[in-house]
């Protein structure tokens, strides 16, 4: 394994080659936010991010690592939930006229501008929190004068961008929360009467006759669902009932069809937390509290029967089993057993199959967070006791679980923040404090000498030319299907955690796209033709 990692910053040049190492530094002010909503994104083949107070670009090069805009020159713009959407980047930026609003990029300073100013004036909040696309169109949290925080969609143009149904009258707000895809639709959660305050589950299909509260669960007060996870073609959330804490309900889009999949804690609900649901294997996992066992790994079919606890991993407490990720087919996660912290564990979704692979400090919690998948091997962040945060990876052994650091690094506590990792380009990009010069941006790069996994043919799509419906079928999860034209243009783009997707492709125009399919173990590329 040769490995390289680049440091981004604002210095001159100095290059180190030592072994099998290799560091550099380029031209990137230092982040100076502590934590910020803004994930490197990747749009026209570069990426995206923000230093904590404006937006930069970089295509993994000096020369191409820059400021995009100074978009707020007395203070700081502060861009997040940035999102591509037709041909250009959407974001959220905060510009002393005009407050928090909606920008649009097409990756150059020119073409850097408020999109559309909501709340008039320099303290407005006209977009909060989202933004999403569906059926290509573009869903966004927004407050407007006149109305509260409802929900909003754009076509991309000033004129096709209106509220989509003011869910609670005059100046209240609905409160929505985050949106999720299911079915072509929009879910969340919404309150209709800010007296009552009912927190209930809505659906949106973009038009306003089309946007309506889907079921009432908790007719006494909020049922607040959250956690909205696509499993098997049906959604599944945590919500409260009437006689019932945080409990694990699904719905297939229908009144009737929204149901409690199983009372697993009758007394004070069990799907409670800030930890969601993860697809793994055909089953979705979770963490729950029967009121016995305490707070431990769970799975369901979507069956009552089929809901059961895993593994009791802490029989003195609670394990609170998170940070769930798919990795060689196996699910690995951060969990406590009571005696050695809270460590790296992983599980074939058997009871004997869900084990501790090391115990990364072995005086306290190593408390594992932001993990990703990057060459075939695990990343994320950890502290083995010894200095804080650091970068770790594993290839799910005990002995190949070890951390990363460069040599240069004198700092303590590199990733005692949000890293935010991102693979871009066969990189993977993260910020770190390593050298006392503030949060930086810095890239690893490894040369993975084992046999080419791209070489598997774990992919089958049909029909090919496509007309309504495209369907792909996979031996591991996708997680995320792009599609372009071939001027490069991304004309779609989707999150799934599925093996067998059912692609509408109605509103693309006739002609040659391709298709990037992700998995845990590659991009698979493939050429399509609707006709």
């Amino acid at each position: 394994m040769k490995t390289r990692i680049i440091l981004i910053s604002v210095a001159v040049l100095i290059t180190f080659s030592l072994k099998a190492q290799e560091f550099q530094q380029l031209n990137v002010s230092p982040l100076s936010s502590i934590y910020f909503n803004s994930y490197p994104t990747e749009f026209n083949g570069k990426l995206y991010f923000s230093n904590g107070e404006e937006l930069w670009v970089t295509d993994g090069s000096q020369q191409g690592t820059f400021l995009l805009k100074d978009i707020n020159p007395t203070g700081n713009s502060k861009p997040n939930l940035l999102t591509p959407y037709q041909g250009k980047l959407y974001f959220m930026a905060e510009e002393d006229i005009y407050g928090t609003e909606l920008w649009v990029t097409d990756g150059t300073q020119d073409g850097t501008n408020i999109f559309l100013d909501l709340m008039p004036g320099p303290n407005g909040i006209g977009v909060s929190g989202d933004i999403k696309v569906c059926n290509d169109k573009m869903y966004i949290r927004a407050v407007y004068s006149g109305y509260g925080l409802e929900p909003w969609i754009s076509d991309g143009t000033e004129e096709g961008t209106h509220i989509i149904k003011d869910i609670n009258p005059g100046l209240g707000s609905s409160y929505i929360s985050v949106f999720t895809e299911y079915n072509e639709k929009m879910y969340f959660s919404a309150t209709a009467d800010d007296i009552n305050s009912d927190y209930e589950l809505w659906v949106t299909d973009g038009t306003e006759i089309g946007t309506y509260m889907l079921k009432n669960i908790n007719s006494l007060f909020d049922s607040n669902p959250i956690k909205f996870t696509v499993y098997n073609n049906k959604l599944y959330f945590s919500a409260i009932s009437d006689n019932d804490g945080y409990e694990l309900w699904v719905t297939d889009g229908t009144e009737l069809g929204t149901q409690m999949v199983k009372n697993i804690n009758s007394v004070s609900g069990s799907v409670a937390g800030n930890t969601g649901f993860t697809v793994y294997n055909g089953k979705l996992y979770f963490q729950a509290n029967d009121g016995i066992s305490g707070t431990e790994l769970w799975v369901t079919d979507g069956t009552e029967i089929g809901t059961q606890m895993v593994k009791d991993i802490n029989t003195l407490g609670n394990s609170s089993p998170s940070e769930f990720t798919v990795y060689n087919d196996k699910l690995y996660f951060q969990a406590n057993d009571g005696i050695n912290g809270s460590e790296l564990w992983v599980t074939d979704g058997t009871e004997i199959g869900t084990q501790m692979i090391k115990d990364i400090n072995p005086n306290g919690d190593s408390i594992l967070r932001y993990f990703i998948v990057y060459n075939n091997k695990l990343y994320f962040s950890a502290d083995d006791g010894t200095n804080g945060f650091e970068l770790w990876e594993t290839d799910g052994t005990t002995e190949g679980t070890h951390k990363l650091v460069p040599n240069v690094a004198t700092n303590s506590n590199p990733l005692g923040f949000s890293p935010e990792f991102k693979v871009f380009q066969d990189d993977l990009y993260f910020f770190a404090n390593y050298n006392s010069q503030g949060r930086e941006l810095w890239k690893l790069t490894t040369e993975n000498l084992k046999t080419n996994i791209e070489e598997k043919d774990i992919f089958r799509f049909y029909p090919n030319p496509v007309q309504n419906v495209l369907n792909i079928l996979s031996q591991e999860v996708i997680y995320n299907v792009t599609i372009y034209d071939l001027s490069g243009k991304m004309v779609y783009q989707n999150s799934f955690e599925q093996k067998q997707i059912n692609l509408n492709t109605q509103n693309l125009r006739q002609g040659l796209y391709i298709v990037k399919i992700a998995t845990d173990s590659q991009v698979k590329t493939i050429k399509i033709n609707k006709s």
